[in-house]
């Protein structure tokens, strides 16, 4: 396939979001991705931390034992960081905000936590603490100092629903971008060979990405602040970054998070276990 790619954008979460579209009409190109990327507010709305009255903020102010109604989107990434959670034995975990708040000061340098604060925060993570009731599409968590963060899959779960819109508009050869940290591709690319895309790693080549995600997760100037969940430590930056291919956007941009923290062997065994999956790691 051949002929010009069109390009919109727009900010929010936090970071800039493109749809690249080819094999189309500029006019029908442009109409189609101001269609997807108008959904960016509601789902920022519903799903961020930092949204007052947002489905995410009522949980993380919910008393133990009380329950709240939350939308589609909420439940959606919820349910899927409950099954990434588990499928990685707990290296994914969206409540890991007061491990954060413990091992880190307020002007993002590094502290030392007292055994009584880390025995604290340990205490109040596990999405376990977070139920789901399907029936009356509902939530409650069950225990003080619960803490939720989506950002570990949320910009992906937006791409999934961007790409969504896409397609029920007609639009078949699309490449959309979250920050350049994750990216959903459907159809044959701009050249009909996938749409061409790279990680920034000089040593690893680049990817023809067609009808699935990647995404990366980086150690930056604030990297000694990861922590795995598993034991409560922060992680040793000796490997910079992880990427992962997988069928879907939210996925892809979960286990990616989860691919920095466990061991190379886990996350060999964790791709051989778990079919279009795949990871890339630095050497």
């Amino acid at each position: 396939m051949s002929g010009k790619t069109h390009r919109l954008g727009a900010h929010a979460m936090a970071t800039e979001f493109q749809i690249f579209i080819a094999g189309t009409s500029e006019t029908k190109a442009h109409l189609c991705a101001a269609e997807a990327l108008r959904d960016l507010e509601n789902l920022e709305a519903e799903l961020s931390r930092f949204r007052n009255g947002s489905d995410i903020s009522r949980l993380n102010h919910l008393g133990p034992g009380k329950s709240t109604p939350i939308g589609e989107a909420a439940f959606d990434c919820l349910t899927l960081a409950k099954e990434t959670h588990s499928a990685t034995d707990g290296a994914f975990d969206i409540t890991i905000g007061p491990l954060l708040a413990v091992w880190t000061n307020p002007d993002h340098s590094p502290r030392q936590p007292s055994k009584s604060e880390l025995a604290r925060a340990r205490a109040a993570i596990g999405i376990d603490k977070v139920l789901l009731y399907p029936e009356c599409r509902e939530a409650s968590v069950s225990c003080e100092d619960v803490w939720l963060d989506l950002g570990g899959l949320g910009k992906g779960y937006a791409l999934d629903q961007m790409a969504a819109i896409l397609k029920k508009s007609g639009i078949e050869n699309a490449l959309l971008d979250s920050g350049g940290s994750t990216l959903l591709a459907f159809g044959e690319g701009p050249s009909g060979n996938g749409w061409p895309v790279g990680t920034g790693e000089p040593d690893i080549p680049g990817i023809s990405l067609k009808d699935r995600s990647l995404s990366g997760s980086a150690f930056t100037e604030r990297g000694e602040h990861i922590i795995d969940p598993r034991n409560g430590c922060r992680v040793s930056a000796d490997r910079k970054n992880a990427w992962a291919l997988a069928p879907f956007a939210a996925l892809a941009d979960a286990l990616s998070t989860a691919f920095l923290v466990m061991d190379p062997e886990e996350i060999i065994a964790f791709c051989e276990q778990h079919t279009g999956i795949e990871a890339i790691l630095p050497a």
